[in-house]
């Protein structure tokens, strides 16, 4: 029996010694790495509408108004550049030439309400003359990363008194820089 005693004791200092003597643990050695990476902006663009129809106005009204339908400034750039957008009308015209024919003064072009994503501080403009020279009609004043900016204009075109019956054509153009 003071063997079989023995053996345990023995076997049980054994393993309180081989459990209290590992070896300490070796402090570990580390390195920095520098890690870097670039981010790519795209582009700058603008959509609008291809065709918008201002409905029917009658001989003798003072102005045809309507809206052009959506125009949206998508800005993936990614910085914090501001952008202009900016419109010009052509003349508006019934095919023909001569007093009553064409309409080409007193074209003016309200942004209306604005939705935006990203951020984007922009206020809408209100009505602005239209020619052949590019006018203002969006700009924001604060950018930061990728934003868009989104309104659906309403475009009034006077009319002179003597303008004839018939269905007027001219060309709003958007652009954004």
């Amino acid at each position: 029996m003071r063997k079989g005693i023995c053996l345990g004791l023995a076997s049980v200092g054994t393993a309180a010694i081989l459990s209290g003597t590992a070896a300490p643990a070796s402090a570990a050695t580390s390195g920095d790495t520098t890690v870097t990476f670039a981010l790519i902006g795209a582009a700058l663009s603008i959509d609008v509408q291809p065709t918008a129809d201002l409905g029917t106005g009658a001989t003798g009204a003072a102005s045809v108004s309507g809206q052009l339908g959506t125009v949206r400034v998508t800005d993936l750039r990614g910085g914090i550049q501001n952008w202009s957008a900016s419109a010009t009308s052509t003349t508006f015209s019934n095919g023909g030439t001569g007093a009553g024919r064409t309409v080409s003064s007193g074209v003016s072009y309200t942004t209306g309400a604005l939705t935006t994503s990203g951020t984007i501080v922009i206020a809408p403009i209100g009505p602005t003359a239209l020619s052949g020279t590019p006018a203002t009609v969006a700009r924001p004043t604060a950018v930061v990363g990728n934003n868009t900016a989104a309104w659906n204009p309403t475009l009034t075109v006077s009319l002179p008194s003597d303008a004839l019956a018939g269905s007027y054509s001219g060309t709003i153009t958007t652009s954004v820089l």
